[in-house]
């Protein structure tokens, strides 16, 4: 009972606590990918990979002639191929690169997540706030109707209509309700502490059209060193390396001391050392190598493909930002047109002592506000595409690109 008491007590609190863009965007590196990824690199940096000067030491007997007494000891070492301890180095250096690299590409992808999960959740929390005052005034509009249905303002059809119509904005509202739950639980999913906390992402949260076009341009004259390209890069170099690295595997020799107990006999000295040198005219590795060398012109091509991929989708969403925002602006204007107006509909409807003008065009003014938030909801998923594409998301240190001010996250 105490236990129940003291939460309780604190649910107060729970209830005020909110979830700031900054911290869903930040839990962004507690995602198991990224811990893997750390968990490889701290591996590596032990450099358990280096080889050893001695690839092999072996132990021989002999039997000379089947005789006992005469036993024949030695003991051979065979030395690694100093060319094959470099390979070796490079290539892991290389695959630690290669890891760092695709952790940033797996930091984009989660940060691109968490992004469209915020956009979606201001634009149906919107769309859900306009959907209630469109079925407000869809009310309103049933109940002047109900009240004029004596005089001449009164039209059956229409309020037949207008009942249908209401039934049908009440399922909209219903099913934005139910997008509004499945954006919590997504919400909840990558960001565990959000299951006690409040969220109140709103479109003033959000930075404006006009600050998204500037970041655009701005984000667009800059040439990305990381991200896929990069990581591309990094994949010919490290099949580069693999196909040195089988290139250099060979034997290189052996060195052998040998004891001859009988010898002692013969008055001779028991030991001998034998050296022998590999000669490399015949390359064991070949099937390998070639397989290496397949890869290498593979990752050429998937560079290829990615470089194309980020310009063209730079480009692309680049053209589709601009054209929406022009959009946007037009539905903006024709708003503003529509609330000036609304003082002459007003001033009419007093004359002609029916309300039902101004509902109807508060109605109108409503789905023009919908339209608008369709666009906005629209240029931000291309924003944040367009700086997926520049590679721009997980550069250090990290900012939130949907903040008014682009505020500085982490620097990592």
């Amino acid at each position: 009972m105490r236990r129940i008491g003291v939460l309780f007590l604190f649910l107060p609190l729970l209830a005020h606590a909110q979830v700031s863009m900054d911290d869903f965007l930040l839990a962004a590196w507690n995602e198991p990918a990224l811990q893997s990824f750390s968990n490889q690199d701290d591996y590596l940096n032990t450099n358990p990979y280096r080889l050893a000067p001695i690839r092999r030491l072996e132990f021989r007997t002999e039997s000379n002639q089947l005789d006992r007494t005469r036993q024949d000891y030695a003991l051979r070492l065979n030395p690694a191929s100093p060319w094959e301890m470099k390979r070796n180095n490079q290539y892991f250096r290389t695959y630690q690169e290669l890891l760092q690299l695709d952790r940033d590409r797996v930091l984009k992808e989660s940060l691109q997540t968490r992004y469209r999960t915020i956009v979606d959740w201001v634009y149906y929390e919107e769309l859900k706030t306009l959907k209630e005052e469109e079925s407000q005034t869809t009310d309103k509009l049933i109940q002047i109707l109900e009240g004029q249905r004596y005089s001449a303002f009164f039209d059956a059809k229409a309020y037949v209509e207008l009942k249908l119509d209401h039934v049908e904005k009440l399922i909209e509202l219903e099913e934005t309700r139910f997008e509004m739950d499945n954006q919590r639980r997504k919400v909840e999913g990558l960001y565990e502490k959000a299951r006690l906390k409040n969220i109140s992402w709103s479109p003033t949260d959000l930075l404006s059209m006009e600050k998204i076009e500037q970041v655009v341009d701005s984000v667009n004259q800059l040439m990305a060193n990381s991200g896929e390209v990069a990581y591309r890069e990094k994949k010919i170099e490290l099949a580069n390396s693999e196909w040195q690295l089988e290139k250099s595997n060979i034997n290189v020799g052996y060195l052998q001391t040998k004891y001859e107990n009988y010898r002692i006999e013969q008055n001779r000295r028991p030991w001998s050392v034998s050296l022998g040198v590999t000669i490399p005219v015949f390359n064991p590795n070949k099937g390998n190598m070639t397989k290496r060398k397949l890869e290498v012109l593979e990752a050429e091509g998937d560079l290829e493909q990615a470089r194309n991929e980020q310009h063209v989708g730079r480009d692309l969403m680049q053209a589709k930002i601009k054209n929406l925002i022009k959009r946007y602006r037009d539905v903006s204007t024709m708003v503003e047109k529509l609330k000036l107006n609304e003082l002459g509909a007003t001033l009419q409807q007093i004359k002609d002592s029916n309300p039902m003008a101004t509902v109807r065009l508060q109605n109108n003014l409503i789905r023009s506000r919908e339209i608008s938030a369709k666009l906005k909801h629209e240029i931000n998923i291309s924003y944040i595409e367009f700086l997926s594409y520049a590679e721009a998301l997980q550069q250090r240190p990290l900012t939130n690109f949907l903040s008014p001010h682009l505020t500085t996250l982490l620097s990592r």
